[in-house]
This record gives C-alpha cells, structure tokens and sequence, in this order.
C-alpha cells in the first residue's frame, strides 16, 4: 500500500556544511578518531547543556554502560527503571548483575512517577534511571530530592531528549550523569550512531577516558618513549573492566556541524507538535501528555491516547481505519520492558505498574520529522478525526 503520509527514514537530511564536514575528516592526513574534532564536539556539547563533563561515546547505550560502571552497580543491587521506555534504558544495568524493579508512569507527562519511585526504594536499591521520554522531561527536582534523602546515584536518560528543559536547565545535568543518543531515529544523528555521557564530578570524570578506550592511559615516568610501550594500561575503576566506547572522528565532526542547527530544528518540531494538537482539539477521544509550565518538550515521536469505551472501539480498531482507508502509516512505540521475552527470560518480568497497564494499550504514534508542511499536519489530524468519527458511527 502507498500511504499519504509516513515517516521518512531519516528525520531530516544532511546540511551541506555536515557534508563537507566528513570529506574533511577523510581528506585530513590526521587520525580518524579521538582527535581535533571530537575534543571539539565535546567542549561544545557540553557548553551547549551546560554540563560539568562531556565524553563522546559510541551510542547512548554505551552511556548508560559507562555510567552503570561509574555507580558501581553489581550482583544484588536493585536499580529503579520506567517500565514505559526504549528497551535500552535498562540493559546495561540488567547485564551488571542488578535487579530491575519497573515503575509507573505519570498519568500527565507520561514520564516515570517520582512518587512510584520512592515507594519501590529498598535497602538494596542504588540508581535511579530518569527517562525523558519522548522528549518530555521528567520532574527531576523530586527525583534529586528523593535521591538525596535515600543516597541514591541518578542516571538521567536523554537519549530522545536533546535540548529539552526545564526552567532552561538543560536535561541530563541535574543527575550524577546524563546520556545521550545520536542515533538514526532522531533529529540530531551521527551518521547512524553515536552518543554523549556527560558527567556532574570530577572524580568520576576523570576515570571516563581510560573505561571508555580499554584503560589505555599514558605512564606516570619514562625513560625513554618507547619503554616499556606505546601506552599503559591500568584498572581505572576497582573491579570493572574497561571497554571500548569511542566515536569516530567523521561522526565528531557532523555533530559538532549539527549543533549549530540543533535548536532551530527542534524549535521546528516542537511548534509541529503544538500545531497537530491544535487541529485535534475538539475530538474528545484523542489526547496527549501534558506540558508543564517551564518544560520543554522536544518531542521525538507524535504519540497520541486514544479512549473509544464510550462506544466499544480499542486503539487497534482506529489504527486499521488510519492504514487502510486514511492511509497513514501509524505505529505502536514500546511495548512496557516487563512484557518483552528478554526481561521474562531473564528474570526481570516482575511488575507492579497498573496506570501503565491502563494507558498502554490505547496509545500510537502518527508520523513525524523535522519539516512537516502544514498539508502533512492536516492530511494526518483528518484522518483522525475521520477515523474517530467512523468508529463512533
């Protein structure tokens, strides 16, 4: 079938000025990574949030990976995830031998409930994992107090939220550590793939570039440049091993191209997001998350609540008529983490999440990027409206 409206495979093309970025970097007799550019994408990224640290990694489950290591989380350790979230957020912890306990969302922004948080805090609990999901982010004045009254690490999962704040405190700088996602599917992307942890004390941040590149680091003293050899390679961390995380130096050098054009882009978004709202205001049974006053919300993905109980219509039932007769390509975004086989297989299916239960199965994603037309925006809040009006009928 060919749709009228679907979302493109990238969310907005390459400038020109990404382009000649990378014929830069592979004309360059220089090295291809950890160089000039990404020493640069990192000083700039971290002016642009305002965070203490910015290290480039290789994607932002690589991140959460480091800043898992960073919290020292272990066998018998418990760790605070949303149960509502990219299967990703989680992963890193789970395969650090940790406990994932599943909380709730907030019925408004549709991020974790700090209040849920707090009460699924054990004697074994050491992290919270604050998702910003979908661009929205989350209450973190009562996740850092909460974290603080129970000493608790926080990792702050940005990775759908680039340029998203609150008071204009950029995200990702509130927590112990924030992380970052280039992939693909958003607006600012890497070539595909690639990733920031940024890092709120020095302690932590100095052991960064050695678990990031597989402990190399330089000697204390030597007698000569080659003895004993090219580089040391130490333990950073007691009883972690090291990896090896890094961004090349093309992906450094798109980045640091893209973030010149980052807040207009999402400027762009968000007002498409304001827009599709406003067209469907009056149909009762669509709604979406709530904004609070001084967030931003730079919405990576146009989700969308259906409730048809008034006249015995599921989600599934609006999404055929959308594909089939409106001819919009509408999705379903993550199935709640203790759903998944993974989780279940491996213990990690133990839930306790009823709002999530209530609001999962009614919610879908109509398309979106970085550049919708007004006629997009309208083709797609018409067949909503179409579709809802049919399923009442």
């Amino acid at each position: 079938m060919e749709y009228l409206v679907k979302s493109p495979a990238k969310q907005r093309p390459y400038t020109e000025a990404e382009i000649a970025a990378v014929l830069d970097v592979m004309r360059s007799g220089k090295g291809q990574t950890q160089g000039e550019y990404m020493t640069r994408f990192q000083d700039e990224f971290r002016a642009f949030t305002g965070a203490n640290h910015a290290f480039a990694v290789d994607n932002c489950t690589n991140a959460l990976s480091l800043a898992a290591t960073l919290c020292g989380v272990k066998e018998g350790d418990e760790v605070l995830c949303p149960a509502y979230t990219f299967c990703a957020s989680a992963i890193p912890f789970a395969k650090a031998g940790a406990k994932i306990v599943w909380c709730d969302m907030d019925p408004v922004t549709w991020c974790v409930d700090p209040a849920d948080i707090e009460r699924k805090i054990t004697e074994k609990t050491r992290v919270i994992i604050a998702v910003h999901l979908l661009g929205m982010p989350c209450d973190m004045e009562k996740i850092m107090t909460i974290a603080e009254k129970h000493k608790l690490r926080v990792v702050e999962d940005c990775a759908q939220a680039l340029d998203a704040r609150i008071n204009g405190r950029h995200v990702g700088t509130f927590g112990d550590f924030g992380c970052f996602s280039f992939h693909n599917a958003k607006t600012f992307t890497t070539l595909g793939e690639g990733g920031m942890l940024t890092v709120k004390n020095e302690k932590d941040a100095a052991v960064v570039p050695g678990i990031r590149f597989n402990g190399c680091c330089s000697y204390p003293a030597r007698e000569r440049d080659w003895i004993p050899a090219m580089s040391n390679v130490d333990m950073h961390l007691d009883g972690f091993w090291p990896n090896n995380f890094c961004l090349g130096e093309a992906q450094c050098a798109v980045g640091l191209a893209a973030l010149s054009t980052l807040k207009a882009d999402t400027d762009r978004i968000i007002a498409q997001n304001m827009r599709l709202r406003e067209l469907l205001r009056d149909v009762s049974e669509i709604s979406f998350n709530t904004i609070p006053e001084g967030y931003r919300h730079v919405c990576h993905q146009y989700v969308l609540h259906f409730d048809g109980s008034a006249f015995g219509k599921t989600r599934d039932d609006l999404m055929e008529l959308l594909r089939n007769k409106y001819r919009i390509y509408s999705i379903v975004q993550y199935y709640p983490l203790y759903r998944y086989p993974l989780y279940q297989k491996l213990g990690q299916g133990e839930f306790d999440c009823p709002r999530l239960e209530a609001f999962w199965d009614q919610s879908f994603s109509v398309p979106m990027w970085c550049g919708m037309t007004e006629e997009d925006l309208v083709t797609i809040a018409n067949a909503v409206r179409g579709a809802v009006a049919d399923l009442k009928g």
